[in-house]
């Protein structure tokens, strides 16, 4: 099943991937656990994580979540050159 990144906004403190997990209803399957909380804005306080499709259709109406947004694999475009 395909993955989405969804960002949320959360206080620091409350930036772990349990409480997080916990406050959005998400089960251990439905996020990415080795992905886990990433920070992308620390002066908005806003964080990534990653989650399987079902979760992501869900999440995206709860309040201070965004998304989903895709996650395209990243791949080189041809040989390294020297």
């Amino acid at each position: 099943m395909a993955r989405f990144l969804l960002t949320v906004t959360r206080e620091p403190s409350q930036a772990s991937l349990e409480v997080v997990k916990r406050d959005l209803g998400l089960s251990d399957d439905e996020i990415d656990e080795d992905f886990g909380v990433v920070s992308i804005d620390p002066n908005s306080n806003r964080y990534a994580i990653l989650v399987e499709e079902d979760a992501a259709e869900r999440m995206g109406a709860e309040p201070g979540v965004e998304g989903p947004f895709a996650n395209p694999p990243i791949e080189p475009f041809g040989p390294p050159e020297r």
